[in-house]
């Protein structure tokens, strides 16, 4: 199974690439970025053959290396099969295809030898340092309201600097006694900091995050007093942010969100809730018109414009020029409306095979092993959060850095759990 696994993927990912650069570059120039990519996977993957196989490793890294491919391969199938079934354009396929990189940094890393993971620690903080200052001097200096970071909007920045977050809280509350103290007082100081970034974006669906890391920290029964003292920490440290910028409590738009709710109450719906109301209604109705493989993505915007036409929705949501509506708002509504039933059964599969495994590595002794599955589980729950109200893998960035994510955790945690004994593993 093992030389199978590096045989077909090396020869997958060849194929692959040929397939974008004959099928989508000559037709689109979106598809290019990820065809490079590709082929750059694949050559690696060529030259990590030569250093060893996954045979090495057990059948453990194999299992493992197929639940990932399973994963990130259904993704983007349920992508292909909509798009080629609706006789849509090739370039539907530019951010799904991302997903398939995530094997080969998977497999690159688990190749790799003597990896660093203080240099993982540190990258938080450096990420922590980075986001603060550049949202405080975003906010405070340009006078931006709702901050956008290094992003080209204040969601993405909020859910990824909460993200960020939730990384220095875990280690910071798993690694008591194997990492350094250095470290952990580091990074106890990245966690405000990235809290304050987050608050800086004034994003209401990245403190979901929080609530997150919360409930995975519980699941792993964490001292109780720890736990209640870090909710409290976490209480003052968001007083200490409303005290020090009164005027973000509006930028949180929580008031604003009651707003809302009594807007549609009274059946107006132009605003940020009521705008995401008609968006999941009309996501609905597109995937009744088309249960099984959905309407495509490329037909989503035509497919609201025409429902709005109808009188089905609202047409606040093409009237209004600041509106988004090329997606529904919510991973699950917008993948029944694009991608059908075949489409939830590869999101589901896309979150909770990659958890299954991340509950299985985290049963080594190795406490770092069992800090980056934490890790892996905290970014499928953050992600599922993330997802209420927003389509995220419409969004580059996060089709960028969500299977890195899962896989760089994946390979680390069998990286570290090396070092115990892998019988216990397979036996979880």
């Amino acid at each position: 199974m093992a030389n199978r696994f590096g045989a077909t993927s090396v020869a997958t990912y060849i194929a692959m690439g040929l397939l974008v650069f004959t099928g989508g570059v000559l037709a689109t120039p979106l598809a290019a970025g990820p065809a490079v990519l590709l082929g750059l996977i694949a050559t690696i993957m060529l030259m990590a053959k030569g250093r060893g196989t996954l045979k090495q490793f057990g059948p453990t890294t194999s299992q493992s290396a197929n639940i990932l491919m399973i994963a990130f391969g259904g993704w983007f199938l349920a992508e292909l099969i909509s798009t080629a079934i609706n006789n849509q354009h090739w370039a539907n396929l530019d951010l799904p295809l991302r997903f398939l990189i995530g094997i080969g940094v998977f497999w690159v890393i688990r190749n790799a030898v003597k990896l660093r993971t203080e240099l993982f620690y540190f990258g938080i903080l450096a990420s922590a340092i980075a986001a603060t200052s550049y949202g405080a001097y975003q906010h405070f200096v340009l006078e931006i309201g709702r901050v956008i970071g290094w992003t080209n909007f204040p969601i993405y920045f909020g859910n990824l600097s909460v993200l960020l977050c939730i990384y220095a809280a875990i280690v910071v509350v798993t690694l008591q006694d194997a990492a350094s103290p250095k470290v952990r007082q580091l990074l106890i100081l990245a966690i405000p900091m990235l809290m304050f970034a987050a608050f800086l974006s004034g994003s209401r669906s990245s403190w979901l995050g929080i609530a997150g890391m919360l409930v995975i920290i519980n699941w792993q029964q964490v001292n109780r007093i720890r736990l209640i003292g870090g909710a409290f920490a976490l209480a003052t440290i968001l007083a200490v942010m409303f005290a020090l910028v009164p005027e973000l409590s509006a930028s949180l738009r929580m008031t604003e969100a009651i707003h809302d709710v009594q807007k549609i109450l009274g059946g107006d719906y132009s605003s940020s809730i009521g705008y995401r109301v008609q968006m999941w209604k009309a996501a609905w109705l597109m995937f009744l018109d088309s249960p099984l493989i959905g309407v495509g993505s490329g037909f989503y915007p035509a497919e609201v414009a025409r429902l709005v036409a109808s009188g089905a929705v609202g047409s606040a949501l093409v009237e209004d020029p600041n509106t988004i509506f090329n997606q529904a708002h919510s991973e699950v509504m917008d993948t029944l409306a694009t991608k059908g039933l075949i489409g939830l059964l590869a999101y589901l599969s896309l979150m909770f095979l990659p958890f299954r495994l991340f509950r299985k590595l985290a049963a080594t002794k190795n406490a770092e092993a069992r800090t980056f599955a934490l890790m892996g589980q905290a970014t499928i729950i953050a992600s599922l959060m993330f997802g209420l109200t927003l389509a995220t893998f419409k969004v580059q960035i996060y089709c960028a850095i969500f299977p890195a994510l899962i896989a760089m955790f994946a390979a680390m945690a069998l990286n570290l759990s090396d070092k115990n004994s892998a019988t216990e593993l397979r036996h979880a």
